[in-house]
């Protein structure tokens, strides 16, 4: 038999209480700032995301690739990656961030990602990112 628990009490409550209610105070509520911004990155992420996967091919080891595409492209939790590849969570999060030796950050693939992303010209990213900038302004 079911346990009781009083945090799921159900509450009675007049429907014309909740009509009073505005509708932006509601939970899914999304201003037209929010919805230009999620617009503008939701066309930025469709913009460089192949050129991004390329990067991730070519300049990660691949039990780097497999951690980030299980985590980025899966949604997947660092624990659940741990189950599917058979590591510990905290082998995945030095996967993903790299680990301080000495002082100093060593590995990872998202600071090594940012490094190349950072030394590359291609101008199909920095058109990108100005026009986010620029999307993001006009929200503003």
């Amino acid at each position: 038999m079911a346990r009781f628990n009083p945090d799921f009490w159900e509450i009675p409550i007049d429907v014309a209480a909740l009509d009073r209610i505005p509708a932006t105070q509601g939970l899914y509520y999304e201003s037209e700032v929010d919805r230009a911004r999620r617009h503008a990155l939701a066309a930025f992420f469709r913009d460089v995301g192949p050129k991004v996967r390329g990067l991730i091919e070519t300049h990660l080891t691949r039990r780097q690739r497999e951690v980030v595409q299980l985590y980025y492209f899966y949604g997947k939790t660092q624990e659940d990656i741990a189950v599917i590849l058979d590591l510990t969570q905290s082998t995945v999060s030095r996967h993903l961030h790299g680990t301080v030796r000495n002082g100093r950050r060593v590995g990872g693939a998202i600071p090594k990602l940012r490094k190349v992303i950072d030394r590359t010209t291609d101008p199909l990213i920095t058109q990108a990112l100005h026009t986010l900038q620029r999307h993001f302004a006009q929200a503003a």
